[in-house]
This record gives C-alpha cells, structure tokens and sequence, in this order.
C-alpha cells in the first residue's frame, strides 16, 4: 500500500523525483516507483496499451493493511488477491501467511510478490520466495518480482540478477514469474532488457486513461496496479487496485485452473459462453468455440476451451482452430491479436485477427475485421 499518495501521483505524472522512503527496508509495491525516469515514450513503449476486453478486478496487499476480512472483499467483488512475501530478505511480511491462506479459504484466486533488492543475495531472495509458496496449486498465481529500486547497481547489474531470480523460481515452480514494474523504472534504470518477454508483465500505473503505456519489451499486460487509494470491502484504509487482462474463466486458466475455495468469490469455471461449450474469450473479443485454442493476451500461452472452460495446452496439434499472435515487420515484434498497425511497407491499417493480417482498419472508429482495435500503431 503506497504512502504519501499525493506526491507518489505527483512524482509519476513529472517521472522525476525522489521518493521519501520509510526508514528500513519495508516497502510494498509501488512505493519505490516515485523515482522516475524522464522524457517521451518513443520506440521505449506501447502508448496506449488497452485492455484486451473485459477485465477482472484485484487487489494487492501487505501487512500495512491490517486486519482483512477476506469474505467479504470476495463479496464486494474482487477476484485475486496478491499478497507480500517480503522485501528482500530483511524483512518478512508479518502477515503473509494469514493473508495467503485467507485468501484461499474466501475463494479468490491468490498470488504472492517479493520487493526485490538487487544488491541483496539474490539466492536467499529467490529461495525465500519459493519456500514461501511451497508447491504451486490450482488457483495459485505465478510468483511476483517486484522490480523497482536499484540498491546502487548498474542496469546491466540488475538485469542479470533479475534473470537468476526468475531463473531459480521458474525452476522451482514450472511456471514463468510474474514481473511487476514501471515503465519509466525499467527503461532507464534496468535497461529495458528484452529477453523478459515472456514473463507476464504486472504495471504499475496510476492514470485516469483505461490504456496504461508500457515498457519495451511488452506490448501487452497481464495485470495492471491502477490505483494506491482504492476502498475495499473487508479493509479499513486505501488499498492498492488491479485488473488481469481477462476474463475470470481466462485467470482461473492462468492460475494454473479454478480456485478450490469455497468462498463467494470463487466464481466457478465457466466461461461465460453459450450452453455448447463455447468459451468467451477477451484476448478475441468474442465467443470461441469448444476445442478451439486462444493465445492469451495476458501471457502469450495457449489455452483451449473444452466445456466452457479455459485450460492451457502445450501444444496446438488438438485444437479445432487456433487464433494467436502475429508478428509485425513494422514493430519489429509479435503482437496480440485485435492490435491495429500502419504498414511500413505500403502506409495501410492493418488488423492482427488471430490467424494474419487483414484489412481494412477504419481509424475514424478504430475498428477492423476482429473488432475494436485493443492497441494502434501509427507510422508517424
């Protein structure tokens, strides 16, 4: 949960200031973003990166909260809770066990983040968060780097030990980490390294616009930290808001499958589509149908629908159809399917729809063949 609001929200709107740090070393997430980078956005970012469709409400939390009534912040609607482990190895978050297990037990969807301090054993961090989530159940998000000081070390520095933190975790867990970040931070102050790519990307940013920027190498979020100040059901004081980029069917999927909660919150797996099977799909922006595979906005891996439900597969060679990402000459990179970009080669608007490129693209609505544009790249 972040202190002094005001002039954190001051700092990201000017991207250059220094933030008053607690004494020790007892942040949370999002309380050493203040410190900023400065300039535009450039080749850097994804200007506007949108929510592929519909978006699934969240909170983060820390011991700073105090006391949590988790039955009833299942009740006022939230589905995912992500909950500190520590910062660094100094400090264990007093709370993270009865936070983790409540949150479980009211049936949301659970996570676990680490304040990461590259100048600390990056070892011992790693192990500490991989003691602390134990094996990985359905209903478990990927673990969380929370990436946002520098301890003093070059970007080149940080990069490196980012890569053997998630490195150990993944080895230890199966799955890919979450990263959680700033633009602004992970340009000038981790280098943008683009070998993260693969790692879903948590952002952190507090604007009133519903498409926040995004750092290279992403050109997409799986979650996204949108306010310090929001009011919970269940928790006295501000709370940190997020979204997954998805459907709740579509984070049960990323989470490894459905909470085994038994709590409001829940929310079952259903997909939310039709009585056939059919799955709905936000990365689509409609109804798939039974067997067909979707490569997830949020995280680029492949689910498949079967019963109305989203489970992840590893291979395609089952799926009736298939809609993934498609790759632009222009940027350089793949993007998600509904992304609009003017063609470097011919200057026309074109529509990623899952299996190419189509056209045309009418810039006046922002729409395409697939739809609404979720993000727009024009040449100039």
């Amino acid at each position: 949960m972040m202190r002094a609001n005001f002039f954190a929200l001051f700092c990201l709107a000017v991207c250059s200031c220094t933030y008053p740090a607690p004494s020790g070393s007892d942040l949370s997430a999002g309380q050493g973003l203040a410190t900023q980078g400065s300039g535009s956005g450039g080749p850097w970012f994804a200007p506007n990166a949108c929510a592929s469709g519909t978006t699934t409400p969240g909170i983060d939390v820390s011991y700073y909260n105090g006391s949590i009534d988790w039955n009833r912040v299942a009740a006022d609607g939230y589905q995912f809770a992500i909950v500190r482990v520590s910062d660094g190895t100094g400090f264990k978050d007093p709370k993270f066990a009865s936070y983790y297990a409540g949150a479980k037990t009211a049936g949301l969807i659970r996570g676990a983040y680490q304040f990461f301090r590259p100048a600390e054993n990056v070892t011992d961090q790693a192990n500490l968060m991989i003691a602390s989530v134990g094996t990985l159940e359905p209903g478990d998000l990927p673990p969380v780097l929370d990436v946002e000081v520098t301890g003093g070390l070059s970007a080149s520095t940080i990069a490196a030990n980012i890569r053997t933190w998630v490195n150990l975790v993944k080895a230890a867990t199966g799955v890919d980490p979450i990263i959680y970040t700033g633009s602004y931070f992970w340009r000038d102050d981790v280098g943008g390294p683009t070998s993260f790519v693969n790692n879903p990307l948590w952002i952190a940013e507090y604007t009133s616009s519903s498409c926040p920027n995004l750092p290279s190498p992403w050109g997409t979020w799986a979650m996204w930290q949108y306010s310090d100040s929001g009011s919970v059901s269940g928790i006295s004081g501000d709370v940190d808001l997020d979204r997954f980029n998805g459907t709740l069917s579509e984070l049960q999927a990323f989470a490894g499958g459905a909470s085994s909660g038994s709590g409001s919150g829940s929310g079952g797996g259903s997909g939310g589509g039709g009585g056939d099977g059919s799955c709905d799909s936000a990365t689509m922006g409609t109804t798939i149908a039974e067997g067909a595979c979707v490569q997830s906005a949020a995280d680029q891996k492949w689910y498949q629908c079967e019963s109305g439900a989203w489970y992840q597969t590893s291979s395609t060679s089952g799926c009736s159809a298939t809609y993934g990402w498609c790759q632009s000459a222009t940027l350089g990179r793949a993007v998600p399917p509904r992304t609009c970009v003017q063609a470097s080669s011919d200057d026309t608007w074109y529509q990623c729809d899952g299996t190419g490129w189509a056209t045309p693209v009418d810039t006046s609505t922002s729409t395409g063949p697939a739809g609404a544009c979720v993000q727009s790249y024009p040449l100039n």
